[in-house]
C-alpha cells in the first residue's frame, strides 16, 4: 500500500511538532528547576538528577557526579543492597531453647540465639514490646517448664566490634538520644532505654520505671509527687559513659515513655528483661544472665521468624536508625561471615557494586543510617541504585518501603535525608504519559554560611519536578 499523497508531508510535520514540544516541555522543566534552586548561596552545593526509568533516559542533571552528604538516603541504599542481598522472603530469627532436658518442670538452663532482628519492638507487637516475652513466658509454660535451675545465656556472636560506629556524632546529647541507638544480635525495645514517672503521695519522690527491667540501668531519682497539675514533660538524662539515669521534676500524673539510646551491654540488658518477665509468669531462673555460647541440647521453646519486608518500611518511612545499623551488620555477616560495621560496610560497597552498573566511585559509605556525616554519595549513583531496583524483581517490595508524598501531584514515594549539613530527597513519581521518573535532589551547606535555605528549595524542587 502506497501513501496517500501528502500523506509523508503530514507525517514529517506531525514529527517536527512533537519533538519541537517535547524541546519546548524540557526547557521549561529546566527553567522550572533552575527557578526552585535559585536560592542556593555562594559556597552551597546542589547536586539533582533526574532519570526517566521507563525510557531509560536523563531527563535533568545539575552537579550529578559530585560526592556529596547523603544522610538518611543512606538507609534506601541499605534497604536495596538487603533485598538484592537476602531476598525478599528472608525472616529474622530469633530462639528461645531449653539447655538440657525438661525434668518435673526443671530445666538446667535457658539460651537465647540472637539473629539481629531489628524488629522486637513496638512496632510489631501492637505497641507493647513486653508483649513478645510474656508470650515467650507462655510458650515456655506451655512446654512444662516452671524453673531454670542455672543460666540464661544470650548468644550474640553472629555481631561483632563496636556497638555503634566511631563516626556518630559524639557530644553526649547526640549519643544519649534514641536515634543513636546501638545494634546488638539480641535486640530488644530498638535498643533504648525507656523510662516513665509514676506520681506517689503528694510530697514524695515519685516512682520511676525503666524498661529493659535490668539491675545494670541505675537510677538517681530527684522527682516530687505534687497534687497540683505542674506536669513539663520527664525530665531525663542519661550519664555519658554508662547506663545510669537522672530523672528530676515535679509530677502530677503518670507520663509517657520516653527513650533513651541504650550506653552499653544491650544483648544482657535485653536479657535481664527477658528474665523478670519470666519471673512474672512464675518461672524463676536462679542464675545470672550472660554472654556464652549457646549449643542447644534441648527442645526449640521459641523459634521466632520476623519477615525483612515490613522491616524495609519502618526503615524507610520512619527512618529509623537502629534498623539501618541491625541490616548492615547483617549484610557483614551474610557476605563476610562477619556482622561487624566494617565488615557490613565493605558488604554493601560489593552489592552495590555487582547491582548498580557503573557505579565505582560513586559512594563512600560507613554505617547503615546515615547519622555519620561521612556517608557520601553522587546524585547519578543514587539514581543508578533507583533505576536499577526499578529494573530488578524486588521493585514493587522497594517501592513501597518508600513513604508517599502526597503533598505533590502526581504523589510520590521517596525518601528523606537531613543532617545539619546536608537536606536530600530522593525517590520515583509517575508521571501523567505513565512513565516513571527516578529523582535525586542533594543539597549541601558546604561553605555557605548558613543552611537554613535547604528545606524551601528542597520543596520546590520537588514540586518543579512534579508540575506537568
Amino acid at each position: 500500500m502506497f501513501p496517500r499523497p501528502g500523506t509523508g508531508v503530514a507525517v514529517v510535520r506531525l514529527l517536527v511538532l512533537v519533538v519541537f514540544g517535547n524541546v519546548l516541555w524540557s526547557q521549561d522543566l529546566s527553567t522550572r528547576l533552575e527557578a526552585a534552586l535559585r536560592p542556593v548561596p555562594n559556597g552551597g552545593v546542589a547536586g539533582v538528577m533526574i532519570y526517566d526509568v521507563t525510557r531509560s533516559e536523563v531527563v535533568y542533571e545539575r552537579d550529578a557526579h559530585r560526592l556529596m552528604s547523603i544522610a538518611s538516603l543512606t538507609k534506601a541504599l541499605v534497604a536495596a543492597a538487603a533485598l538484592w542481598e537476602l531476598g525478599s522472603e528472608v525472616a529474622f530469627r530469633t530462639r528461645l531453647v531449653a539447655l538440657g532436658p525438661i525434668v518435673d518442670g526443671t530445666v538446667a538452663g535457658l539460651g537465647v540465639i540472637g539473629g539481629g532482628s531489628p524488629c522486637l519492638d513496638e512496632h510489631f507487637s501492637q505497641r507493647d514490646p513486653d508483649r513478645f516475652f510474656t508470650e515467650w513466658a507462655a510458650a515456655a509454660r506451655a512446654r512444662g517448664v516452671q524453673r531454670v535451675d542455672g543460666d540464661l545465656v544470650i548468644d550474640a556472636r553472629l555481631f561483632s566490634g563496636p556497638i555503634r560506629p566511631a563516626t556518630y556524632p559524639q557530644d553526649a546529647d547526640n549519643l544519649s538520644r534514641w536515634y543513636s541507638a546501638p545494634a546488638s544480635a539480641f535486640a530488644w525495645n530498638d535498643n533504648c532505654i525507656s523510662v516513665r514517672v509514676v506520681p506517689t503521695r503528694p510530697g514524695e519522690a515519685c516512682r520511676i520505671e525503666t524498661r529493659p527491667r535490668s539491675p545494670r540501668i541505675s537510677v538517681r531519682n530527684l522527682t516530687k509527687t505534687v497534687g497540683k497539675k505542674a506536669d513539663n514533660g520527664i525530665r531525663v538524662t542519661r550519664a555519658a559513659d554508662d547506663n545510669a539515669l537522672t530523672v528530676s521534676g515535679t509530677y502530677s500524673k503518670t507520663t509517657a515513655w520516653f527513650d533513651l539510646a541504650i550506653h552499653a551491654d544491650p544483648d544482657l540488658l535485653a536479657g535481664d528483661h527477658l528474665k523478670a518477665v519470666l519471673a512474672d509468669a512464675g518461672i524463676a531462673v536462679s542464675g545470672t544472665v550472660r554472654l556464652g555460647t549457646v549449643t542447644p541440647v534441648g527442645e526449640d521453646l521459641v523459634d521466632l521468624r520476623q519477615p525483612l519486608v515490613p522491616a524495609l518500611a519502618i526503615l524507610n518511612q520512619r527512618s529509623q536508625n537502629f534498623y539501618g545499623e541491625q541490616l548492615l551488620r547483617l549484610l557483614g555477616a551474610r557476605r563476610e561471615h562477619e556482622g561487624s560495621i566494617a565488615a557490613g560496610s565493605r558488604a554493601l560497597a560489593t552489592i552495590l557494586a555487582e547491582n548498580v552498573p557503573g557505579a565505582v566511585d560513586g559512594a563512600a559509605i560507613i554505617d547503615g543510617s546515615g547519622l555519620s556525616y561521612g556517608n557520601r554519595a553522587t546524585a547519578a549513583f543514587v539514581i543508578a541504585t533507583l533505576a536499577a531496583m526499578h529494573g530488578s524483581p524486588h521493585r514493587r517490595v522497594f517501592y513501597e518501603s518508600l513513604k508517599l508524598e502526597d503533598d505533590v501531584k502526581p504523589p510520590a514515594r521517596v525518601k528523606t535525608g537531613t543532617l545539619a549539613i546536608a537536606s536530600c530527597l530522593a525517590g520515583y513519581i509517575d508521571r501523567p504519559d505513565g512513565n516513571r521518573w527516578a529523582f535525586a535532589i542533594l543539597l549541601n551547606k558546604g561553605d555557605a554560611g548558613a543552611f537554613g535555605w535547604a528545606s524551601g528549595v528542597r520543596v520546590a524542587t520537588l514540586k518543579a519536578i512534579a508540575a506537568p
